[in-house]
């Protein structure tokens, strides 16, 4: 059974992703991911935008900004647009391809508190950024910063002229700073297998850096690992604490054509990341392919963290979201669906 059928597979990892029947034991329940005894539902619904009846079809992911939303859309032929709250279409954005103002494979996007809309595209190999103070300006657009290609990253996050970046390295992080790329720590344990197939293992991730640059969280799709560190100095990256609430479920080979091999009952790990100045919000799945097939890459809760890895609270989801953001002027989590319409739904937090 092939798990390129996964919502959240990497692309630009040239390793076809295979399953294997290999099973293993179910992480037990005292993690912040199965535990009940600080779950709160997240029930009080504040609004429901129907995205479908805006002519707006299955999106990656979407941020709302006061009347505006921004879409990404990683299978369509425009990879990011922005829409009125209304509909109304004020622009499309990085055209399916290669160079120029296209953009390939975008996995995720954030919104900082400055107004820069910022994600990564793996197939150009670059940064791209839009500066939302300057939305219906002209020349209004992205601007991209790219990233070195003697190496393929695959993951990056940036924050000033900071990039953090996983991808495939022999240590677990680049840090891009003023044109110079350094790699630190190692990867997590994963029995005999060496840099090379953990780089390959790992290589689905999502990052998010803290408000204030001191910090980021990176976040494993394909298990329970989630990685606080801390960027302070700003040429360094040094580890707050890796929370290794269960390794993936994957056979590890020495073959170049499929070294990894992902057991059809291995649980989807964490699907969306947001951050706030105080927390981490950590979309999770714990979802199956051999049981969700092509649904594995929906959430059913979202684990809240503090910047020192400490388990807050878990918000219990009525929908299952694919992706989340986070509005720190409402203080309110946006969750978007995609079954069986497109939907936005907004809940307030306490």
């Amino acid at each position: 059974m092939n798990m390129k059928k996964a919502l959240f597979i990497l692309l630009a990892v040239a390793f076809a992703y295979s399953c294997s029947d290999e099973v293993r034991t179910v992480p037990k329940e005292q993690n912040p991911l199965f535990s009940m005894s600080r779950a709160v539902s997240l029930d009080r619904l504040d609004t429901k935008i129907n995205l479908q009846k805006l002519g707006i079809i299955n999106p990656t992911k979407v941020i709302k900004k006061d009347s505006i939303l921004i879409v990404l859309d990683r299978e369509g032929l425009n990879k990011i647009s922005i829409y009125k709250q209304d509909g109304t279409l004020l622009g499309n954005y990085l055209p399916t391809g290669l160079g120029g103002n296209q953009g390939l494979y975008i996995l995720t996007m954030h919104l900082d508190e400055k107004g820069i809309l910022s994600a990564y595209d793996f197939g150009n190999n670059r940064m791209v950024e839009f500066d939302m103070n300057q939305l219906g300006q002209a020349g209004f657009g992205p601007t991209f910063t790219p990233v070195p290609t003697d190496k393929k990253h695959l993951c990056a996050a940036k924050w000033g002229s900071t990039i953090v970046a996983t991808g495939m390295f022999d240590q677990r992080y680049a840090l891009l700073e003023n044109g110079q790329e350094n790699f630190f720590l190692p990867y997590p344990n994963y029995r005999n297998a060496d840099n090379s197939q953990k780089s390959i293992l790992f290589a689905s991730n999502i990052i998010k850096i803290k408000p204030d640059g001191t910090k980021f969280v990176c976040a494993n799709m394909q298990s329970g690992i989630i990685d606080l560190c801390s960027l302070i100095p700003c040429n360094t990256i040094t580890r707050i604490t890796e929370q290794n609430l269960y390794s993936p479920k994957a056979t590890v080979k020495s073959t170049r054509r499929k070294p990894v091999a992902y057991s059809t009952d291995n649980l989807f790990g964490f699907v969306d990341i947001e951050v706030s100045d105080e927390y981490i919000f950590a979309l999770y799945s714990g979802r199956s392919y051999n049981k969700y097939k092509e649904k594995i890459g929906y959430g059913e809760r979202i684990v809240v963290f503090d910047w020192e890895g400490n388990h807050v609270h878990t918000y219990l989801l009525g929908n299952p979201f694919t992706s989340i953001s986070f509005c720190k002027e409402e203080n309110a989590i946006y969750g978007l669906t995609n079954h069986p319409n497109s939907v936005l739904i907004k809940y307030a937090l306490d």
